[in-house]
């Protein structure tokens, strides 16, 4: 038929398509092609563009309809089959085309899967298997005028397993007649997959397959068999035995049986070479022993040497095993404690060096804050440099905070008021942010304070505020809400007990979590995000965090709507905490007489710049010294005595404590100042210091250390220094 005279839902059909085209339907029940009603065309057309071989049957009788997929399955039988009756078509069939039709048409769908009929599509008759799919197709009215049919033939796969199954049934059987032992031990555990009967017979038929070699045979211990057995496991060497005694107990709570085997353990391999289970083979010579033993008449020295022997293999064997261990477990120690103190190390020199860097930077700011107020700068170049302060400030902290970790400070709980503590975070959470995401606080009026320690809240706020921008991959909303709760008792295990509580809720509007990855979001190192990107540790530090705190948390997310990270803290009593001042409280004190003569020693030239200009501000001589040898040689040949000492206590060659103990032997009584940017103050306390400034520091921190220790009363108008 030319292609003009296609209709168009038969276009691109292929062969049948044509075929469907030019055949007389107005024979069948199905009429004219051109009076076919919408449903039948479409379905028409989706069988004859597929390229699955599907069959439609229409009308009670079944016409068939099919594409070229479906041809090819048909074998001679196409292309007679077109338009006939189902029946008709395959009557070899005709009953099991019934139950289909009926179905079918009762609007039911049917399933076969690797279904046999014999069918004669070449004109003689072959089983054929298949993946057999029936649907109902509808007309216009709704209901079942059809049933379409997806034939996927899977003979060739069918047989391939059968003749599979064959070979198995085949060494199976071969497996089972074997007149030796065999039997097949899987993974390091050794478990039983295999045992023919020769096997089962030699240690007395009892249950085996899928149990441990230990539990099934645990007359084996102090034999030395499981440990050759785990010997060849680990090495991958096969092991062969001649005439070895084994002890068994065929009978439970029986005696014991002495059996002579000859056997091999052979280890197993897979595809890439790993070891993964040990073939056991091997005969029962006890009878051949016994008569050798006869025949030669063995004495009792001769058995008590066998004995002796095989002792002697299982305590080898014993040694050998215990050696590896106890050599494995060392290894892994030492690599662990080697881990450990690097990152020990790496951490507290780390956070020492910063130190150092922001007592520099706020030291010279406070000399650039006293210089603009000198010159009349205007507030707004003032404010920004009090904003570089707050920065350096911040970072100080949480360089104290990196020094704590490593040495797993507890917590300090407080009353703490979480509005002003948010109030405070506000620009910080915003900067963290970046511009694309909006913040919004929701704060209840009246919060109760919350008992937790002030400086962790803060970083779990900031950490949950970051997981939530990651999670929103451009812009997005950040609300972070604060509420008094009363909580029932808990449903899930995350959750705190019953009582009051302070929450405070952090809800993002990003991608959300699935319920698969929701139950692992607090289990540590489960992150979603790509390598190095994450380390999985965040929300189990929350978690960790809430519940040493007597809180809880609970996540709500829903996939593609985005987060909500509910933190539940304890609720508090008592005044509230207040946040650090500015500087130290009112001092009552000054230096005052003569010049006081102060001894400044710190390996950094920065830090000790900016230490030498805060003690000269006031008045003091001070003498620089940039190694503790240097302070000492200072300290001997000054002709005029210093009144005070400031000591770094992390320096390199004589370190700070060191000077500490020289300079008590020869100058006693000699008040010391420790500076120290070292998170645990402990180790300097102990050496006696007079005071200690840690870093970073202020001026006026550091005078006032300075004023109590060579300061008198003040006058009443002298400008107060601050603590």
């Amino acid at each position: 038929m030319p292609s003009a005279d296609i209709p168009d839902f038969l276009r691109g059909g292929g062969e049948m398509g044509a075929r469907i085209a030019a055949f007389d339907w107005a024979s069948t029940s199905l009429g004219p092609i051109a009076l076919w009603p919408p449903s039948l065309k479409t379905a028409v057309a989706l069988v004859v563009h597929s390229a699955v071989p599907l069959v439609m049957l229409w009308g009670e009788d079944g016409v068939m309809i099919y594409n070229d997929a479906y041809s090819v399955f048909a074998g001679r039988r196409h292309p007679k089959l077109l338009g006939s009756k189902v029946r008709e078509g395959w009557p070899e069939v005709a009953d099991f085309n019934d139950n289909v039709m009926k179905a079918g048409l009762s609007g039911r769908t049917l399933a076969y899967r690797d279904q046999k009929l014999t069918l004669y599509r070449h004109g003689a008759p072959e089983p054929v298997w298949m993946n057999l799919d029936y649907s109902p197709v509808l007309d216009e009215s709704g209901r079942p005028a059809g049933v379409i049919a997806i034939v996927v033939e899977t003979t060739k796969r069918v047989r391939a397993d059968q003749r599979i199954a064959a070979e198995q049934d085949r060494l199976l059987s071969l497996f089972d007649q074997a007149p030796g032992f065999m039997a097949m031990l899987d993974g390091p555990e050794l478990v039983f997959t295999l045992a023919n009967p020769a096997y089962l017979r030699l240690i007395g038929h009892r249950p085996a397959m899928g149990r441990r070699l230990r539990d099934v045979l645990p007359e084996l211990r102090g034999q030395g068999f499981y440990e050759i057995l785990e010997h060849c496991y680990r090495s991958g060497e096969p092991f062969v035995g001649n005439s070895l005694k084994v002890s068994l107990q065929p009978v439970q709570g029986g005696p014991f049986e002495d059996r002579f085997v000859d056997f091999v353990f052979q280890p197993v391999r897979d595809g890439a070479g790993a070891v993964t289970g040990i073939f056991v083979q091997g005969s029962e010579v006890t009878e051949r022993v016994e008569s050798e033993v006869a025949l030669r008449r063995l004495t009792e020295t001769l058995e008590a040497r066998v004995e002796e022997r095989t002792a002697e293999l299982a305590a080898a064997n014993r040694q050998l095993v215990n050696q590896i261990e106890e050599r494995e477990r060392v290894e892994a120690t030492l690599r662990q404690m080697q881990r450990l103190e690097a990152v020990g190390q790496l951490t507290s020199g780390v956070a020492h060096d910063f130190n150092n860097l922001l007592t520099v930077v706020l030291g010279n700011l406070g000399f650039i804050d006293k210089a603009l107020v000198a010159a009349g700068v205007d507030d707004k170049s003032r404010n920004r440099l009090a904003n570089i302060r707050a920065a350096a400030e911040r970072g100080a902290t949480l360089t104290a905070q990196l020094l704590a970790f490593s040495r797993k400070q507890r917590l300090e709980a407080r009353a703490v008021d979480l509005n002003e503590t948010l109030a405070k975070m506000q620009e910080l959470l915003r900067s963290s942010m970046g511009g694309s995401v909006r913040l919004e606080l929701v704060l209840q009026p009246e919060l109760w304070p919350a008992l937790v320690d002030p400086t962790q809240i803060e970083l779990v706020i900031l950490n949950l505020a970051i997981n939530a921008r990651d999670a929103m991959q451009v812009g997005g909303s950040l609300t972070v809400e604060t509420a008094n709760v009363r909580l029932a008792a808990p449903s899930r295990p995350e959750m705190p007990a019953a009582g009051e509580y302070v929450m405070i809720a952090v809800s993002d509007t990003g991608t959300g979590m699935t319920p698969e990855v929701l139950a692992k979001a607090f289990e540590p190192f489960f992150t979603t995000k790509p390598v190095g990107k994450g380390s999985g540790l965040g929300l189990a530090q929350v978690f960790g965090f809430a519940k040493q705190s007597g809180g809880g948390v609970r996540i709500d997310s829903q996939f593609g709507e985005g987060t909500t990270v509910k933190v539940f803290l304890p609720r508090g009593t008592g005044h509230l905490a207040v946040a650090d001042q500015a500087g130290p409280p009112e001092d009552t004190l000054e230096l005052s007489g003569a010049a006081r003569r102060v001894l400044l020693v710190d390996d950094d030239s920065a830090v000790r710049d900016v230490a030498a200009s805060m003690l000269r501000e006031q008045g003091c001589v001070v003498v620089e010294a940039g190694s503790g040898g240097a302070a000492l040689d200072l300290l001997e040949r000054d002709p005029v005595p210093f009144d005070l000492m400031v000591i770094d206590f992390a320096m390199p060659g004589m370190t700070g404590a060191e000077v500490a103990r020289e300079v008590k032997l020869r100058r006693p009584g000699l008040p010391m100042i420790f500076i120290t940017g070292y998170a645990d103050l402990a180790a300097v306390k102990n050496l006696g210091a007079d005071a200690i400034v840690q870093k970073p520091f202020r001026d006026d921190e550091l005078l006032h250390r300075v004023r109590r220790l060579l300061g008198t009363p003040r006058s009443g108008n002298v400008v107060p220094i601050r603590k």
